[in-house]
């Protein structure tokens, strides 16, 4: 490397590993509700449904009562629904995704 430019190279890298991570990390955009729900329950959820257990759909479901009971019920979830421990810890995220889940309908002729 020709040391006429390996000085400030080195120097911009050194910069970039020291700096970026923070403005990034700053700069991070939460999730929306749907983007989330898109992200961690749509192939599974589709619509409010639940393809897994279709006599048990997400819309109106009794998980949704409270923000503390969904948070309860994602933090050990059952059989086959896996357990997302990023979305479960970000708050921001996770109360996003609460209020989009609370807003799915129940399609006609979905059992109660």
């Amino acid at each position: 490397m020709n040391v006429k430019f390996g000085l400030p190279l080195a120097a911009a890298a050194l910069f970039l590993v020291a700096f970026l991570p923070c403005t990034a990390k700053g700069a991070a955009k939460k999730a929306t509700g749907a983007e989330a729900f898109k992200m961690y329950c749509a192939s599974c959820h589709a619509g409010g449904g639940n393809k897994v257990a279709p006599n048990h759909p997400l819309a109106g479901s009794s998980q949704l009562d409270s923000i503390v009971r969904f948070k309860d019920y994602l933090s050990s979830p059952p059989g086959h629904m896996p357990y997302y421990e990023s979305l479960v810890k970000d708050k921001a995220t996770l109360e996003a995704l609460y209020k989009y889940c609370k807003t799915l309908k129940k399609a006609p002729g979905e059992p109660a």
